[in-house]
């Protein structure tokens, strides 16, 4: 039976996919959006409003009739999984200001879900409107050495600052490998034919005698080892530093704009073999903004996204 979710995923706005942990033979995965909550919950229960359920209380959990299927995805590749539970966490239980619908999935036993099965403690990505399948995540290209992970991301910044419209800028430290460290670090995931390259690289410029402008360039690109085959996923942009943090800054309107550092963390296997990047996009100033995300390496197009912050009892 082909999950009920599809309907949802496929409407207008809805999310797609949902970002969650593989765990002891099940997938936890959760979408934080009150409308969603809503449609799942009548969808579930024929029942007509989830605000009543939730009403004085935390949390409401619904068993799902005849535990629909879908599909997960993960570094191994894909699996199928069936829905077992659903939860859905009361506004702020989570660290969000929307309602947290947790699907609890539950992969095949005794490894029947094939080498696309993960391990316990790996990132998913659940797909919300496409049909169960199963395959492996393919050949990747080898892991590059160190040094050679470290010039590639060093390579990626320096086109990003030549991308990047502005006046010229040095490099001021190289980058090292950390995916946590907030600026001149990177990190390198190996895809099926390219890798992907995640980096929060500092330059400067002299703006007058004994003064400096210090820059933080990001982004994420797919490369090949001699960046001739450069493909952005998310664009460079070019975010002024002070003491360390993303400078605030204003749209052409007057609107305050609020810049992001990215950082790459790791890459799942498409339903159709290209990859889907899981990126950070960190916000400094105000750190409820920021958001995890699983974005089309091909498309740039975001599948899926989560409050970084979501934390659910």
């Amino acid at each position: 039976m082909l999950l009920v979710l599809g309907l949802l995923g496929c409407a207008s706005g809805r999310p797609r996919a949902a970002l969650g942990w593989s765990l002891g033979g099940e997938a936890h995965v959760f979408v934080a959006d009150d409308r969603f909550a809503r449609d799942f919950y009548r969808q579930l229960t024929h029942k007509r409003d989830l605000m009543d359920a939730l009403a004085g209380r935390l949390l409401v959990a619904v068993d799902p009739r005849n535990n629909p299927s879908l599909t997960v995805l993960s570094a191994n590749g894909a699996a199928p999984a069936r829905l077992t539970l659903a939860r859905f966490h009361a506004a702020q239980t989570c660290s969000s200001p929307t309602i947290v619908t947790e699907l609890v999935l539950a992969f095949p036993p005794g490894g029947a879900g094939g080498h696309g099965t993960p391990p316990s403690h790996m990132p998913v990505v659940a797909l919300l409107d496409a049909a169960p399948f199963a395959g492996g995540a393919g050949r990747l290209r080898p892991r590059l050495a160190t040094a050679d992970a470290m010039a590639l991301v060093r390579r990626v910044a320096d086109r990003a600052e030549v991308a990047t419209r502005g006046r010229t800028l040095g490099l001021l430290h190289p980058p090292t490998l950390n995916a946590d460290q907030a600026a001149d670090a990177g990190e390198i995931v190996a895809l099926s034919s390219l890798y992907a390259v995640g980096f929060r690289a500092t330059f400067v410029a002299t703006v007058a005698e004994n003064k400096i402008d210090t820059t933080l360039i990001t982004g994420v690109a797919v490369t090949d080892p001699d960046v001739r085959e450069l493909h952005w996923v998310v664009r460079p942009q070019r975010l002024r530093l002070h003491r360390g943090m993303i400078a605030a800054s204003r749209s052409a309107a007057g609107t305050a704009r609020q810049g992001v550092r990215y950082s790459l963390r790791g890459a799942v296997t498409d339903a159709v073999g290209g990859a889907l990047l899981l990126i950070d996009q960190i916000a400094d100033v105000s750190p409820r903004d920021s958001r995890a995300t699983a974005v089309d390496a091909a498309t740039r197009r975001v599948i899926a996204t989560q409050p970084l912050a979501l934390r659910c009892p």
